[in-house]
């Protein structure tokens, strides 16, 4: 095979990551095809420098669904596609634009119908972990999925940058770093900012000797400012690139988060992850691989996957039921293992 399109126009970062196994496989299975990946603008600029993309090509649907599919059935067909790998797990439209552009062989999960547009396919399921639903649909291609492990593509440039950043910031090489990443794309799987902070201010207590560090996006950098200027955490905040982010959060000795793009970004670097879930299922959707904490609750409504609380009694209870003792129990017994370590 020489042209290989793979669709997953989800849109979010974790999506990328998780993706990284099924296009290692691809790329593995056939060493010298090009592959070229449909996805969204949000994520076109992560996906340029992958290691396993030769191509990306952008679903924007900037002018409309019916204009933006009939312009993207043309590009696709220009490049003589021989085989499309639909891994978006739900979308009819990432099906049909295969179909359109007359790509031979098309492989997915059907799902909505749109197994009719496949050449070969598979019962979806949902019991398994994001990484392996993916894998999934390559057995559809006789293609070997093992190993499975995560990958980031961050480079030397990124740690450089990561290393002066901290520098300047009075962070020396021989600190020992905490990431503390506060926000989340859904409300409903924040966690509170006070519970950050009383976090902030246990694990200052109890391991003197470790820096708290603050990620999250540009648009998530106002959650700090509730935070008491009391608290001397090192807010990094939307001051850095998503690849720098990867840098920063290898640094770390252990990163505490919310179910979010960054969660994942951590386990691909190797950091154990304390992972807070709520709405969402750990099952699938957990930091993939070993050395990672899931803390939740069993609430009677989750998981949900709402992106609105709709509990009147007690809104958002999934999350606000952890409680910061347990979290910062589990910190402090991450960071006392890799003392002993080193």
């Amino acid at each position: 095979m020489q042209n290989i399109l793979v669709c997953q126009t989800g849109g979010w970062i974790g999506d990328m990551v998780l993706l990284t196994p099924a296009l290692r496989a691809l790329k593995h299975a056939y060493p010298k095809s090009s592959l070229t990946l449909l996805l969204r603008p949000r994520v076109a600029k992560l996906m340029e420098t992958h290691a396993y993309v030769d191509t990306c090509i952008v679903d924007t649907k900037s002018r409309g669904r019916y204009r933006s599919l009939t312009r993207l059935v043309r590009q696709l067909r220009g490049t003589a596609f021989d085989v499309a790998v639909v891994l978006h797990p739900t979308s009819f439209r990432n099906a049909l634009l295969p179909f359109l552009a007359r790509v031979p062989i098309r492989v997915g999960t059907n799902v909505s119908g749109r197994g009719m547009l496949l050449t070969a396919s598979c019962k979806d399921t949902t019991s398994v972990h994001e990484v392996h639903r993916y894998l999934r649909v390559l057995q559809l291609l006789n293609i070997n999925t093992a190993p499975d492990f995560l990958e980031f593509w961050h480079t030397d440039a990124d740690r450089e940058m990561i290393q002066d950043l901290l520098h300047a910031a009075g962070v020396s090489e021989a600190d020992r770093l905490v990431a503390l990443n506060v926000g989340t794309t859904w409300r409903t799987k924040r966690w509170d900012m006070a519970n950050f902070a009383e976090v902030i201010h246990q694990i200052e207590h109890l391991i003197p000797d470790a820096r708290i560090i603050l990620t999250g996006s540009f648009a998530e950098q106002t959650l700090a400012d509730d935070l008491p200027a009391s608290l001397s955490a090192i807010n990094l905040i939307g001051k850095t690139s998503i690849l720098q982010l990867g840098a920063l959060l290898e640094r770390c000795e252990v990163c505490l988060t919310c179910d979010s793009g960054p969660m994942h970004i951590a386990a691909a670097v190797g950091t154990p992850t304390v992972a807070l879930f709520g709405p969402t299922d750990p099952l699938r959707h957990k930091p993939y691989g070993v050395g990672h904490t899931i803390i939740e609750k069993p609430i009677v409504c989750r998981p949900c996957y709402e992106r609105t609380c709709h509990r009147q009694d007690a809104p958002h209870l999934c999350m606000t039921k952890i409680g910061t003792a347990e979290v910062v129990k589990v910190l402090e017994t991450q960071l006392h293992q890799k003392a002993r370590v080193a």
